[in-house]
């Protein structure tokens, strides 16, 4: 989390400064746009005045009754210097108009970045924000974590008591063979003393007769015991295996 934090703010701090050069950018491009503009009136108010002075001398000229010959002569050169001057005005003139619009389709397209940018910044959560989120997020976490070991120790819970009632188990089979084992001493001795007083043909039929319930019986227990722990063991086993996913995710 204190990783994320930290990348945050140096992208942050890079989106601010890519802003603040942006902005930089587009204002110079703005006061050079307004000084081209501010140039290109004062040319147009040149232009106008030469304009104003040529109709006047021209109309001086044409109302002109009489003069000597040097005086048309440097009239009509006066008027070539003016025409001349004129057109050079005009061509540089010309050539500042062309300036101005590529410059004004630069601060145009300017603008519209500028226009983009702050689109972005506002789409985009703010320092603030973003740390709001993100401990928003870690306390959801959390509270997440929190509840997954309540479950485990629940789980574990279950399980130690499973391995009580499995111990439990265990001991009452072990019990139950011991005492099987008990019934087939006592019964070899009873066959041992009948056989002594003659009667070994009769009682060993009766025995046989008697024993095989009793070894049946007890093989039946011992199936169903083992059966049973090994339900047991796979029931503790998959516990294991639950306690383990839910931990995990």
């Amino acid at each position: 989390t204190q990783l994320r934090e930290v990348t945050l703010q140096e992208e942050n701090a890079a989106y601010e400064k890519a802003i603040s050069s942006c902005e930089s950018r587009i204002q110079e491009k703005i006061q050079e746009a307004d000084s081209l503009r501010r140039k290109l009136k004062e040319m147009d108010e040149m232009e106008n005045n030469l304009a104003s002075e040529l109709d006047k001398v021209q109309t001086a000229m044409n109302t002109s009754k009489s003069g000597k010959f040097t005086e048309s002569i440097l009239a009509d050169k006066a008027g070539v210097d003016t025409d001349a001057l004129r057109s050079d005005i005009a061509e540089k003139l010309e050539v500042k108009k062309k300036e101005l619009s590529s410059m004004e389709e630069r601060v145009q397209e300017l603008e519209k970045k500028w226009a983009q940018v702050q689109n972005d910044a506002l789409k985009q959560p703010s320092p603030a924000q973003r740390e709001k989120m993100l401990n928003k997020q870690l306390h959801s976490l959390i509270e997440q974590l929190e509840v997954k070991q309540t479950q485990a120790e629940g789980l574990v819970s279950e399980i130690h008591l499973k391995e009580k009632e499995l111990e439990t188990l265990n001991g009452l089979r072990r019990r139950i063979e011991g005492s099987n084992v008990e019934e087939d001493t006592a019964r070899n001795r009873l066959r041992r003393v009948t056989s002594d007083r003659g009667s070994a043909s009769t009682d060993y039929l009766v025995d046989d007769s008697q024993k095989l319930p009793y070894h049946t019986g007890g093989n039946e227990t011992l199936y169903k015991l083992m059966l049973l722990r090994s339900s047991f063991v796979l029931y503790i086993l998959a516990l294991h295996i639950a306690v383990f996913i839910k931990i995990s995710f």
